[in-house]
This record gives C-alpha cells, sequence and structure tokens, in this order.
C-alpha cells in the first residue's frame, strides 16, 4: 500500500481578519480551501492563526500542535512571543483535531487508528496543509529563508517527513515526540482508543492487531528502511505500511546539523521504546533530554521561544527583552484603520 504527499500548487486565496493585537504583533486567523485532493467532510478548509511582527520580519515559523486539543493554548502563546521577537508564526491547525475535526469523528482519532487507509489520508492531508502553508506563506513574503518548524508529539512526527520532502525548512525542532508505531499504537496512553477497536474485534490484514508479530516484522524489516531513500520509503512493496508515517523511517535523511531532538524525561505519554529508539536514529542532530514531562514543558516556553531565536540567527538583546515582553491584547476593531 503507498501513500503520496504530492498535490498541486497553486496561487492560494485566503479569507482573514485580525482577531487580537499587542503592541508588537497582529494575529490573523486565516482560511482557505485545502489543497489535498480527497478531504473528509469538515476537514476541507486550512485553519492557521498567524502572528504577525509589526515592525520588520526577520525569521520565520510554523508551529505543529500535538494529537490531543489543549497544548493549542499553549502554543499560540508561543506564536504571541515569537512575534514579538520578529519572527513571523503560523500555528497550523491540523486536519482532523479541534476545530477541524471530521464529521461524526473524534479529535486526532484518525491519525492512529488502526485502519490502515484511513491513517494515510489524515498524514497525507497533515502533510499537503503544511507545504501549502508554507506555499501561501511565501506568496505573501512573510516565509524568509532562516526559519523553523516546531513540532509537538504528533506535529513533531510530521515535522520529519515535512523536512525531507521539502528543502524550504530551514531548521526542525522535533519536541517530545516518538517512532516505532507498533509500541505507540500497543503500549501508549493515547491509543487507549485502538485497543480497545482491537478487543472489539478488529482484524487487519497488515497484523497490526498482533502485537508480537508486528513486532517482529518491525525488528526484521527497521535495518533495510534505514537505507532506504524517501521514494523507496514512499513506494516499496517489500515494507510494512507503517514504516511511510514513522520517524524513524526518516531520521537518516534528516539534515542533522539543522535538527534539534528534545526528549521528556520524564514523558509517561509516549512508551519509552518508541522515544529511545527515535534518539537512537537521531545521532547527529542536537539531542537534549530535558527533566520535564509530556505536556508539563508547555509552561517553560520562553526558554524554548529564546532557543528558536537562536536557531533562526537573530537572537541578541533587543530580542531577548522582546521575548519577555507582557503583552496587553488589544481590541483591533478599535484602531483597525492603522
Amino acid at each position: 500500500m503507498k501513500i503520496d504527499f504530492s498535490y498541486r500548487k497553486k496561487r492560494i486565496t485566503s479569507n482573514s481578519g485580525y482577531i487580537f493585537k499587542g503592541r508588537h504583533y497582529r494575529c490573523s486567523y486565516v482560511r482557505f480551501r485545502t489543497l489535498y485532493d480527497k478531504p473528509d467532510p469538515g476537514t476541507e478548509t486550512v485553519e492557521l492563526y498567524n502572528f504577525q511582527p509589526k515592525s520588520e520580519i526577520r525569521a520565520s515559523s510554523i508551529i505543529l500542535h500535538g494529537l490531543g486539543s489543549s497544548n493549542i493554548k499553549f502554543l499560540l502563546w508561543m506564536g504571541k512571543q515569537l512575534a514579538c521577537a520578529s519572527i513571523n508564526t503560523s500555528v497550523l491547525i491540523l486536519p482532523g483535531i479541534y476545530t477541524r475535526v471530521e464529521n461524526g469523528s473524534v479529535s486526532g482519532m484518525s491519525y492512529l487508528h488502526p485502519h490502515i487507509p484511513r491513517m494515510y489520508k489524515f498524514w497525507e492531508h497533515a502533510v499537503v496543509d503544511t507545504l501549502s502553508t508554507i506555499d501561501f506563506l511565501g506568496q505573501r513574503e512573510l516565509w524568509k529563508k532562516n526559519n523553523c518548524i516546531l513540532g509537538y508529539c504528533l506535529g513533531g512526527m510530521l515535522s520529519a517527513i515535512i523536512s525531507v520532502l521539502d528543502t524550504r525548512v530551514y531548521e526542525t525542532i522535533l519536541m517530545t515526540i516518538g517512532g516505532h508505531l507498533p509500541s505507540i499504537l500497543h503500549e501508549a496512553k493515547t491509543t487507549r482508543f485502538v485497543r480497545r477497536i482491537i478487543a472489539a474485534g478488529f482484524r487487519s490484514e497488515y497484523h497490526l492487531h498482533d502485537k508480537k508479530r508486528l513486532y517482529e516484522i518491525y525488528r526484521v524489516q527497521l535495518p533495510s528502511v534505514k537505507k532506504m531513500s524517501f521514494h523507496e520509503i514512499l513506494n516499496s512493496e517489500e515494507i510494512h505500511p507503517l514504516f511511510r508515517i514513522d520517524p524513524l523511517s526518516y531520521a537518516h535523511l534528516l539534515n542533522q546539523s539543522k535538527t534539534t531532538f528534545i526528549d521528556a524525561l520524564f514523558d509517561n505519554t509516549l512508551p519509552l521504546k518508541s522515544r529511545r529508539l527515535l534518539y537512537k536514529e537521531m545521532s547527529g542532530s542536537e539531542r537534549y533530554i530535558i527533566p520535564i514531562g509530556h505536556v508539563t514543558w508547555l509552561p517553560f516556553e520562553y526558554l524554548l521561544a529564546r532557543y528558536i531565536t537562536h536557531k533562526v540567527h537573530i537572537y541578541d538583546r533587543q530580542t531577548a527583552k522582546r521575548l519577555i515582553v507582557k503583552e496587553v491584547i488589544e481590541d483591533p476593531l478599535n484602531d483597525f484603520m492603522d
């Protein structure tokens, strides 16, 4: 079974409006029709929050959130602070999550549903929406060469694929993510629903219901996958379909000098095996193990924001001051003409 991350590029027409602003930035809520050719009902419209500096744009970033919805409000704070530091920042809402849940489903479920065609559709859609968001930003001169994609959890797994696929991504930061999808499906807290589906009688021709068999297939095939090109991973008939959406498959293709992997020491959301295997594969990149949990890093985003300014080469004394400024959100309707 194959997966396809391609799409037809075109000039993107959008609807947008300022929803709030501060002294140093404006935030626009932007919507445009997805360029993915087979979206599920309810996911047809790309939604993003774009935080644009009022002064010079010195760098750009895209933030991809995790599987749940609760982390999004913290990442919106990150967008505000980075924009204050002259980094145009877009927080993209992924299809199938938050305000883009497909009709009749639950937020985030389709990305790890044990039915492979359903899973593939949402990974394809998310990658296409991210790449077309970069198109959109480029068309409006908001995407600088010194840029960064920050992916948290699911967003980090997608970022690993996107950064291999598109050379327009300059720096990649993968935050609290894992690889080895069999262990994520069969052991992670967030995938209890998968085990319930299997327990209810779900059976897969790809052995997703058979933990022991699936682990063995991965053990045998992973050494070969780690030697494959991007094209071979997408098209080989000899590997398990999960490899095509697993960060483990793409780690060796990432530009390690432009990649940062941040693991949470006390992460009890993702299995230890999942995180440990990916950490090993990211050898050559900047790797950090921080004494935090999967979610408890969110209140310490200032440190991550400061790190991002270093990675996009704009950190200075002025930037440091802007990162800690306490912004007062103003009503854009009071002076929308300025």
